[in-house]
């Protein structure tokens, strides 16, 4: 829980990626998208299996997560905004291939 000290308390909206992907050999998820008014409680909640059912079932098969990239805003209304928009590119992997080249700092779960 020491990572959680580098996560900062900011509206955002943010990109976790698992070590490997979730699912059935029908459908194969790895990232998961989403937002929030203060992006270190909701980390947070995540690594405690409340913060949603992906990571929730991400943690009971050991698979482990980061967050791989952060949007920050100035509102958590504009996060929300940003990621509905975002999610209309409903490929994730291709997403995060266009923001890495901005410069980023991972954070890595347990």
């Amino acid at each position: 829980m020491e990572l959680l000290g580098k996560i900062p308390s900011i509206p955002c909206c943010y990109l976790i990626e698992l070590s490997r992907p979730l699912g059935n050999e029908k459908h194969k998820a790895r990232y998961y998208l989403g937002s929030c008014a203060n992006l270190k409680k909701r980390f947070q909640q995540h690594l405690q299996g409340s913060g949603s059912a992906f990571t929730r079932a991400a943690i009971e098969r050991g698979i482990e997560f980061k967050i791989v990239y952060v949007w920050k805003t100035s509102s958590k209304k504009e996060a929300r905004q940003l990621e509905i928009q975002l999610k209309r590119y409903k490929n994730h992997a291709r997403l995060l291939r266009r923001v890495q080249n901005a410069k980023t700092n991972s954070i890595q779960t347990r």
